[in-house]
């Protein structure tokens, strides 16, 4: 048995996070852990890369039996973990990171020049057509994180555990990256691969896990499984996914909420669309399409060279994202960990941040009227655990989410046009039922619209009614209802990067 756990238990203050889990990944096997936000996968990892101890259980690794591991011993029984977040030196090469810390070395002198052999065989095992002198300025985001899994191949790991590798890339970037992926195969090394993306099962992996309050739900080999019992799994009860309501009322007789026409800006343009009230605008693209330059334009986080908006029936020129907010225009960016969550503020000062002026009297604030709304909004959005005092790093992806969209959607604010971009990247199958339904539930206001970006065609099809398409930074078509599939968004995707030309 190349790598497992047995009977793997954690807990803290009395709450069971560990019940017994059981797993095991054989040599040259890609095994997916699929789970909730909550359901134990972070912990499960922190036993196994030695950053906690467990209560009880074994590990074992290679010939190795462990009752538990520290950083130092799970380095020495050959366990490496990739995280998703980057721990490259951007102004070094390829080779110089794939070493850093562990250099080949005769006496105190660095061999530059066997590290950059070595890098390319661990280049060439991947499938990776990369020089070792690249400059990692230069180099893709997939490639990125495919260098990182190089960083823990070079150390001839005895099992490797990677953590959500493609949370922060696109569909096109993920596909790269398990492209290369794929070769592990040739190592022979047992593959632990910690993901959201269900698709990525069915693409990747040999067998798949599902863990649920701590548990071992459901284990075997993909090929017994399908899409719904993957979910079913994950979330515990049977989920429905269902197409996007389509927006009620006469929608011609209406006029837009937002209507743009000739927008051009950084990236973009000329793009022309109109926003309908009780509406959810769907925005598709391949990477570096234009869909976060447009919803940044809109927002005023860049300058616009040339177009007209206009906004709740006047024209609108932002002065900026203090402008635009103001004005009653919300961006929830997709990056929630740098450009969203303020991580060591509590969750209530995260959700309320931008409603303290009108919660205050007098410049002095109310803890009763930030209770209130706070726990309204909450409920609204089944934040858990739904404790204000709580550190927003603290809580799960899905529910810091929750804490940025609270932010836009609570009672004293007045979004009447959310922007959303990739609203659910890197959250787990449950909070995105939630988050759609969040969704829906802001335009079915008569006076409040939504555009949201997502590179996943299923995600569209579940929470917009008509979808824009961009490609190289244009309008490739506007798709709506029954027609909104991967193989629509997916052709007009490529449409105007083929053919250079506007449908």
């Amino acid at each position: 048995m190349a790598f497992a756990v047995m009977n793997l238990c954690k807990s803290y203050g009395g709450v069971d996070v560990l019940k017994g889990v059981d797993l095991a990944v054989q040599d040259g096997e890609i095994h997916v852990l699929l789970g909730a936000n909550g359901a134990g996968k972070s912990t499960l990892i922190k036993c196994l890369s030695g950053a906690v101890k467990p209560d009880s259980g074994v590990i074992v690794v290679g010939d190795g039996e462990y009752a538990f591991l520290t950083p130092r011993l799970a380095q020495q029984a050959g366990v490496s973990v990739v995280y998703q977040e980057l721990s490259l030196a951007m102004s070094l090469d390829v080779a110089d990171n794939v070493f850093l810390g562990k250099e080949i070395r005769v006496g105190p002198f660095v061999r530059r020049q066997q590290q950059r052999i070595e890098t390319k065989k661990l280049l060439a095992q991947l499938g990776i057509a990369l020089d070792p002198d690249s400059e990692l300025s230069r180099v893709g985001n997939a490639e990125l994180q495919a260098i990182e899994i190089i960083k823990a191949l070079a150390a001839n790991p005895k099992v490797l555990i990677l953590d959500e590798p493609t949370a922060s890339l696109s569909e096109r970037e993920a596909e790269r990256l398990q492209h290369h992926l794929k070769q592990l195969r040739g190592r022979n090394i047992p593959v632990l691969y910690v993901t959201h993306r269900l698709n990525e099962v069915f693409a990747l992996a040999d067998k798949v896990t599902v863990i649920r309050g701590g548990q071992v739900v459901l284990s075997g080999e993909v090929e017994s499984f399908n899409h719904d019992d993957l979910v079913s799994a994950i979330v515990g009860k049977s989920v429905t996914r269902a197409r996007a309501r389509t927006a009620t009322g006469d929608v011609a007789e209406r006029s837009p909420l937002l209507s743009v026409r000739n927008l051009v800006a950084s990236g973009i343009g000329p793009v022309s669309f109109d926003v309908q009230p009780g509406e959810v605008l769907g925005i598709f693209g391949l990477v570096g399409s234009g869909r976060t330059e447009l919803l940044e334009a809109l927002f005023g986080a860049h300058p616009i060279h040339y177009g007209e908006i206009t906004f709740r029936g006047k024209p609108f020129r932002t002065g900026g994202p203090g402008w635009a907010f103001a004005s009653g225009m919300a961006l929830v960016p997709s990056d929630r960990l740098r450009r969203s969550v303020f991580q060591s503020l509590p969750a209530a000062d995260n959700t309320l941040l931008s409603s303290l002026g009108r919660l205050s009297r007098s410049g002095v604030r109310r803890k009763g009227d930030e209770r209130r709304v706070f726990q309204n909004v909450m409920a609204q959005l089944n934040l858990q655990p739904r404790r204000m005092d709580l550190e927003a790093r603290r809580f799960s992806g899905g529910n810091q989410q929750k804490l940025v969209l609270g932010r836009c959607l609570n009672e004293v604010q007045l979004c009447k046009l959310l922007l959303l971009d990739e609203p659910t990247q890197g959250v787990d199958v449950g909070a995105r039922r939630e988050i759609y339904d969040a969704i829906q539930s802001v335009s079915s206001g008569a006076d409040r619209a939504v555009i949201a970006t997502s590179s996943e065609p299923g995600e569209l099809m579940q929470i917009a009614a008509r979808v824009l398409v961009l490609s190289g930074g244009q309008v490739a078509g506007i798709v709506s209802n029954d027609e909104i599939n991967e193989e629509n968004l997916l052709s007009l995707a490529h449409r105007v990067e083929h053919r250079g030309e506007l449908p």
